[in-house]
């Protein structure tokens, strides 16, 4: 008959202790669950190519990042940041006018430095200065479409005033109401500016040929830069690996420009190289602008906000994780 001896008592506190801390313990070792990021854009244009190639290619994943990519206006990146409902948004126009306003975001990533946008116009309409008293179409109030929209004019001594300026939301949208008269012309950038010229609309001037800017990027709120650095570096790095397979591999580029994610219109084949060519040429590497560039930035937001007092790079701009992240890729 077999007897059943009592555990001596420090016996029992010691395994008693070890399974209260060994759960945790041992789950440390363990993979954690995938830390969910949601990144809101404003459009699913080439710009935004580089968010889907890291996801398609696993770089979010490798980063231990499970990330919804969410299409919504421009505005209501900045709007969806504040309220929690994602963690970076794409439309670094409307963020560095919010933050010039006062909002607590920040841009924390680069894609070009060089606006995209041209300015296309119905085919009856031959030149800028014709644009007095009319409309023109952009994406959002305080968008770099609409920031564009204004320099061209005032490139041409036009004032702005004197044009009345429309929120439209995507580009595909106002592209739609360019084709049906809702407006005399629209910023557009790539595909809808081939395609409108490919279908007989006009273009009128190139943004590019009139103000330097900052394009794309992520943008965060600076809630999330000082309590989740960490979150900050992984979709930077994600990131830039895309922007340099991009960049790097010509024939795979053009291949994904091709396929389901972004919208290009139907005629992808033709089209699909021209595409790919105006992304990577305005692709930063590095993943940051200069200081120049994020001041001159910063003032043409401040002409039409006009804050209360001179607003600082630095309450802007944080590209010190870029930085960082563009080294170590290196």
């Amino acid at each position: 008959m077999s007897t059943i001896r009592p555990l001596p008592i420090l016996l029992l506190v010691f395994l008693s202790l070890l399974s209260a801390v060994a759960p945790e313990a041992f789950s440390a070792e363990r993979p954690g669950k995938p830390t969910l990021l949601r990144i809101g854009i404003a459009s699913r244009s080439p710009l935004d190519m580089p968010y889907y190639v890291a996801q398609q290619r696993g770089f979010f994943h490798e980063e231990g990042l499970e990330t919804e990519i969410i299409l919504m206006k421009a505005i209501q990146t900045v709007q969806s940041l504040l309220g929690g409902s994602i963690e970076f948004g794409t439309a670094t126009g409307t963020a560095v006018s919010a933050a010039v306003s006062g909002a607590d975001v920040k841009v924390v990533l680069a894609l070009t430095d060089r606006p995209s946008f041209d300015l296309i116009a119905q085919p009856s309409i031959t030149s800028v200065q014709q644009l007095r008293g009319k409309k023109i179409g952009v994406s959002a109030v305080g968008s770099l479409g609409e920031i564009l929209a204004r320099q061209t004019l005032i490139a041409r001594q036009i004032p702005p005033n004197q044009v009345t300026i429309i929120p439209l939301g995507i580009s595909q949208l106002s592209y739609s109401a360019l084709k049906a008269g809702v407006v005399d012309a629209i910023m557009a950038s790539p595909p809808v500016n081939y395609v409108a010229q490919d279908e007989g609309f006009r273009k009128l001037a190139a943004g590019s040929e009139v103000y330097r800017s900052m394009q794309g990027g992520l943008t965060t709120t600076r809630a999330i830069i000082s309590e989740r650095p960490e979150l900050v570096t992984k979709a930077i790095r994600a990131t830039l690996r895309a922007v340099r397979l991009i960049k790097n591999d010509r024939k795979y580029g053009i291949e994904f420009v091709k396929g389901p994610f972004l919208e290009i219109g139907r005629e992808r084949d033709r089209i699909a190289e021209r595409v790919y060519d105006a992304a990577v040429e305005g692709y930063l590497p590095s993943g940051f602008v200069d200081e120049k560039l994020q001041r001159e930035m910063i003032a043409a937001a401040a002409q039409r906000i006009k804050p209360p007092e001179p607003v600082m790079p630095e309450r802007v701009f944080d590209f010190s994780f870029a930085r960082k992240v563009s080294e170590s890729l290196r």
